[in-house]
């Protein structure tokens, strides 16, 4: 294998990895004190959450939650199907759900040359559902800021929500990483978020800002 294709193999490792491999957390205890650990991979965590809300999980979660997370099951269901397609053979049933499976397999494979620009174009699906996955697990909160953005004047735009229905959003949109114009895409750091609420004179969400 190529210079070429050992990085290609090695993306195509970390790319399976952050979707179906465990997770290193980092969590505080009541003590104060900071532990390092492992959780389950995203996929397996959004088969859990999603088996718990629809009540086929045997996990405590109570069962007063919807019965249907819809995200969920869309990000599941495009990653089960586009997976099944990419490598059809599951490989040796060993306890683990086929799209793992197929993914492992996948990952162990040595792709010729001329394989390479579609192995790339599956390593851009895998990094984008692994961030969407953790998204849908921990969503970042957010706000809208219903003035015009300083930039580019603009109040609000239109696009699309999770259902793919289109509906009208405040152009700014605030978290405590930054605040962003979904129009013209101009972003403030928190550092400027003062300056920023003088500007559009408002005030900062409270729990934005420490």
């Amino acid at each position: 294998m190529t210079a070429t294709g050992h990085a290609m193999s090695r993306e195509l490792d970390d790319a399976v990895h952050a979707l179906i491999g465990h997770r290193l957390h980092t969590h505080t205890d009541h003590d104060g004190q900071t532990r390092s650990g492992y959780r389950e991979s995203v996929y397996d965590e959004i088969r859990a959450e999603l088996a718990a809300r629809t009540g086929e999980g045997g996990t405590l979660r109570p069962r007063s939650l919807p019965p249907a997370w819809v995200e969920g099951l869309d990000w599941l269901t495009t990653i089960d199907t586009a997976v099944a397609q990419w490598w059809p053979d599951p490989g040796p049933n060993d306890g683990q759900p086929e799209t793992v499976r197929r993914l492992n397999l996948l990952a162990a494979h040595t792709w010729a040359p001329e394989d390479h620009e579609a192995i790339a174009w599956c390593i851009d699906d895998l990094e984008h559902w692994a961030m969407a996955g953790k998204a849908l697990l921990e969503p970042v909160r957010r706000w809208e800021l219903v003035a015009a953005c300083p930039a580019c004047g603009q109040t609000t735009v239109h696009r699309p929500d999770l259902s793919g229905e289109i509906v009208r959003q405040s152009a700014l949109q605030i978290t405590a990483a930054g605040c962003g114009c979904q129009s013209c895409h101009t972003r403030w750091a928190p550092t400027h978020y003062h300056l920023l609420a003088a500007a559009l004179g408002c005030e900062i969400p409270v729990g934005v800002v420490e």
